[in-house]
């Protein structure tokens, strides 16, 4: 044993240990949550025209500069107010406890005065023609004022009456100047000196226009989540993400033993790489996000895996350790290279077309497998030479297991069989019920109360069916007691709600339950607009994640491959509908995460596969295709199965600790995940054989 390479070993590893978990302190402490985990209210507004010949471009700043006045005015911190393509504009405010009030005060119209030393109005907003940035007689900066005829006429006679007296300039309720008359203005045509700079003059114009041509802001789509409901939800994923950790780990070290410590310390590292390199850009971490950040977890086990089971393929083949280590790196990262970039393919669409959240999942996704593969081509490498070098590891070869004797070419049959019935079930399905489409898909409202108290269905309908809402879908949600009548909040499903009706149903259940603000834990309002965009969204994001991956695939390797790959990945999507069919599961945005996730996921099992293929091609020439398909998903199906499991557990602590927002999300990949590993082993590359061999019987007869 060498004491000297031991005592490295445990220094390095304590060091890793060590500053992964300060790494991860920190990066708890300054992480940047969004809104569903800490609170707040996100609104999608439409700027309406209310004049012909508006400026688009101009009519969304004004709007813009109008919301950002108020927001500051709620004493809101760190608001997000954004423009979003040629007429929206989209608005978070993290940590508003009253959301109703916060989008009273965002959606009203602006009201812009000028008011005398007197306290009278002497001018309104409607009155102000134009104001624009420019440059008074002395070159310095200023903000020019033109009025229409009836304001000329009120303005001409105030700065008579109010010469060399200030005239205050109102914008909704709050004074944003106060400029000197100097002379009496009867042109219509005014200056406002003394404003500093030209920057100051560009915004204090703005503002003014803002108040003089009023923007009509109609809400698309409105998501607001209660602070009580936001602490819960990330209580939920911290608990899911340390019990999915802990899972993973314990399940490496019982199975490989030594190489399992060494990708358990790899695996707190990477963790810490990833928090950090989260926190260093600022990224908002949402819920969808922490759930790309814990699959991640089980995804980054894959690599591991992948070398682990080469070093162990290469130590049955009489290798020395050190050598088989080696041998096992180099023959294991063309797998893991490839398997990686077609994954982040489908990431990269993925936030190419997300919004909110769901691109928040696509970025910690990605950011995940980059850090997975740095780690476990760099560090894992550098630990186990480490280890070898100790001595205590010994360079026998593990024991051999039982040779899986299945002949995966010719269940292939059996498993179209198989998909194919599925598949005429999920027809039959769908024709006598539809998908369970979530409001993101058809538009509508959800509405999340807290009643205080135990409460029966009925008595929620009682109290929906003034309002003409007794149809609407209830569930009871948050129940923390043994039994579901404990529960004390209620989730509604209703049509799309303006603002007033989404106001009167709450005062109903104010009035019934004497309930205060806080009892608001969550409202989510989606247009029909917004839903028919996300499906359209949906398709060409899942079209473009196919085209980038058949090209990425058959540069690699043939087109063959990749088309095979394709027809596996659209069995596993058909497979999740088919099933959410079945089990009326709520079909919502997060679906379209998930469904891409197992896109990159299935084809990163596939890819292995088919590298497993190529590689025996060419050792073995003269063999049989279908004895190289079957010695290749033998030799790659104990990574497959222990991917897949590791995966599983990280997915079942989502399930138990995630809530219901989650379920739906994670149920999908759960379904996702079990179709991946089977299409995988049984579809992808027999159907490439199949395909080959019947272009060999085509070639030979012509």
């Amino acid at each position: 044993m060498n004491r000297n390479r031991l005592l490295v070993l445990l220094l390095v590893c304590v060091l890793l240990v060590g500053g992964s978990a300060l790494a991860v302190w920190q990066a708890a402490t300054k992480m940047k949550l969004g809104l569903d985990l800490r609170g707040g209210v996100y609104v999608l507004y439409r700027a309406v025209e209310t004049e012909e010949g508006t400026d688009s471009t101009d009519k969304l700043d004004r709007a813009i500069t109008v919301i950002r006045n108020r927001i500051d005015a709620l004493g809101v911190t760190e608001p997000v107010i954004q423009r979003e393509g040629n007429d929206r504009i989209r608005v978070e405010l993290p940590g508003i406890n009253d959301q109703r009030k916060a989008r009273e005060v965002i959606g009203k119209t602006a009201l812009l005065k000028f008011v005398g030393p007197d306290g009278e109005t002497i001018v309104e907003g409607d009155e102000l023609d134009d104001a624009r940035a420019a440059f008074d007689e002395y070159g310095m900066p200023a903000v020019s004022l033109k009025f229409n005829a009836a304001g000329t006429e009120k303005f001409a006679e105030a700065t008579e009456k109010f010469l060399y007296q200030p005239i205050a300039i109102y914008l909704d309720e709050e004074e944003i100047s106060a400029p000197t008359v100097n002379a009496v203005i009867a042109s219509g045509e005014a200056l406002i000196t003394n404003v500093g700079t030209i920057e100051n003059a560009a915004m204090l114009a703005l503002q003014l226009r803002s108040g003089a041509l009023p923007v009509q802001l109609e809400e698309m789509e409105i998501r607001g989540v209660g602070p009580q409901l936001g602490r819960d939800s990330l209580n939920r994923s911290v608990y899911a993400g340390v019990a999915g950790l802990i899972l993973v780990l314990l399940f490496m070290l019982v199975y490989y033993r030594a190489f399992g410590l060494v990708a358990d310390i790899a695996l707190i590292t990477y963790a810490a790489i990833v928090l950090g390199i989260l926190t260093a850009l600022n990224v908002t971490l949402t819920l969808p996000g922490i759930a790309g950040l814990i699959l991640s977890v089980g995804m980054a086990v894959d690599a591991n895996v992948i070398i682990f089971e080469r070093i162990k393929e290469e130590l049955r083949n009489g290798r020395t350790l050190r050598t088989a280590i080696e041998a096992g790196f180099k023959e294991a990262f063309r797998a893991i290279f490839d398997s990686n970039v077609t994954t982040l393919i489908a990431a990269a669409v993925l936030f190419k077309f997300a919004t909110g959240p769901v691109r928040g999942f696509a970025v910690t996704l990605s950011i995940g497998i980059l850090a997975s593969m740095f780690t476990a081509v760099v560090l894992t490498r550098y630990l186990l030479r480490l280890l070898a070098g100790t001595g205590l590891l010994k360079a026998t070869p593990a024991q051999t297991a039982k040779t899986v004797r299945t002949d995966f070419a010719r269940v292939f049959k059996y498993a179209v069989l198989f998909s194919a019935l599925l598949f005429v079930a999920g027809i039959i399905s769908l024709s006598t019920q539809a998908l369970n489409y979530g409001i993101d898909f058809t538009g509508g409202t959800i509405i999340q109360l807290d009643l205080g108290r135990p409460f029966t269905l009925e008595e929620v309908r009682e109290t929906l069916e003034p309002l003409g809402l007794s149809g609407a879908q209830l569930q009871k949600v948050g129940a923390e007691g043994p039994a579901e009548g404990e529960a004390h909040e209620v989730l509604m499903r209703t049509p799309e709600l303006s603002a007033t009706e989404q106001d009167n149903l709450f005062a109903a259940f104010r009035e019934r339950y004497g309930l205060p603000e806080e009892a608001l834990l969550r409202v989510e309002n989606v247009g029909a607009v917004v839903g028919s965009e996300l499906q359209r969204q949906a398709l060409v994001a899942l079209l473009i994640a196919s085209v980038g991956m058949v090209l990425y695939i058959t540069v690699r390797f043939e087109y063959r491959f990749a088309v095979a790959a394709i027809i596996t990945l659209l069995h596993d999507v058909l497979m999740m509908l088919v099933f959410f069919s079945f089990l009326r599961l709520e079909v919502n945005s997060t679906f379209i995460a998930a469904v891409l996730t197992i896109v990159g996921y299935s084809i990163n099992d596939t890819i292995v596969i088919y590298d497993r293929i190529r590689e025996n091609l060419k050792r073995a020439r003269k063999e049989e295709l279908a004895a190289v398909v079957n010695d290749s998903i033998r030799q790659t199906l104990v990574r497959s199965v222990n991917t897949s499991l590791t995966t599983q557990l990280v997915l079942l602590t989502l399930l138990i600790f995630g809530g219901v927002t989650l379920r739906p999300f994670v149920t999908a990949l759960v379904i996702g995940v079990i179709f991946g590993l089977y299409s995988s082993v049984f579809l992808a590359a027999p159907l490439w054989l199949w395909w080959r061999e019947r272009s060999g019987r085509k070639a030979k007869t012509a």
